[in-house]
């Protein structure tokens, strides 16, 4: 078998065996009735060149099993397509555009020239740019061929199967191609709270306050926030704990207000006017964004 076959076919039984295993990780979780995160994006992009990189005949692969990115957007009308992939020193973007008037749909598409570099400017023609290369590349004459394409909502991509060829005038050929699906970028994971009016009061004078949250993704939420009550003088406390949270349910929180002013032993009273101010947040687990709300209310102590 030749080297280059064997690492491509390494490659996707690499790939296949990650994604079994991923399923077979998930079935007990989705049977159990907890919901998982978004699907995440699989994918494989092949470059090869005559002379890629200064070097004879060389075909790379990149994949998730190298830990590799990628990102696919369309426009808003779905005439272009830009793709991104990554990996830690190496990067490569691919630029598709359909002839003007047109949406890029599966089918071959033959003469197309390079990609114009001035935002805005929409040929008659089919325009392309794979780039990943050390230097420009001034014209170019290619095509490529879309197998299928399915979009998301908005400009996002939910898979993709094409090939591609471009020759430059100043390198030789290059040709590959890319498969990927779930590249739709997953929805941030969105958070709500409350603030219950009903508080505990303790013997000791130590406050409870509760309220519930809510999540779209199976995340850990820190609930926190403060308190403060005007008896003669001012008490003020804060409240922390943390709630593991799964989509479709409500979850309650409760946390003890922990007195820090004037005095930790400051008890607090009995009263309609326990101002509470709450908030929760949490790590996106697709992102990895910050997300937090907020919520006050006041709170009767009894």
């Amino acid at each position: 078998m030749p080297a280059r076959t064997a690492t491509r076919t390494a490659v996707r039984t690499a790939a296949a065996l990650a994604t079994a295993a991923t399923a077979a990780l998930a079935v007990p979780l989705a049977a159990a009735g907890t919901a998982q995160a978004a699907a995440m994006p699989t994918f494989e992009f092949m470059w090869a060149g005559d002379s890629g990189d200064g070097q004879t005949d060389r075909q790379v692969w990149y994949a998730p099993v190298y830990d590799d990115k990628i990102d696919v957007t369309a426009s808003a009308d779905h005439r272009t397509l830009r793709v991104t992939v990554t990996r830690p020193g190496d990067s490569w973007t691919m630029d598709l555009a359909a002839p003007a008037g047109q949406t890029l749909a599966p089918g071959t598409y033959a003469d197309a020239v390079k990609t114009p570099e001035m935002p805005g400017v929409v040929l008659d023609r089919p325009s392309m740019f794979v780039n990943g290369y050390k230097g420009g590349c001034s014209a170019l004459t290619g095509g490529f061929t879309i197998k299928e394409l399915e979009f998301g909502a908005g400009t996002a991509v939910k898979k993709i199967d094409l090939s591609y060829a471009q020759d430059c005038d100043d390198r030789d050929e290059l040709r590959g191609y890319l498969t990927a699906t779930d590249v739709a970028p997953p929805k941030p994971v969105a958070l709500a709270m409350t603030v219950n009016a009903g508080g505990k009061l303790a013997k000791d004078g130590k406050a409870t306050v509760n309220g519930t949250l809510t999540c779209t993704k199976p995340v850990k939420v820190d609930v926190g926030g403060s308190a403060r009550q005007e008896q003669p003088k001012v008490v003020q406390g804060f409240i922390r704990t943390q709630v593991n949270c799964v989509p479709g349910k409500t979850f309650t929180w409760t946390s003890p207000v922990t007195v820090h002013t004037p005095e930790t032993d400051t008890p607090f009273i009995k009263s309609e006017r326990l101002a509470v101010f709450g908030w929760v947040s949490t790590t996106d687990p697709d992102t990895n964004q910050y997300v937090s709300v907020s919520a006050d209310k006041w709170v009767k102590l009894r």
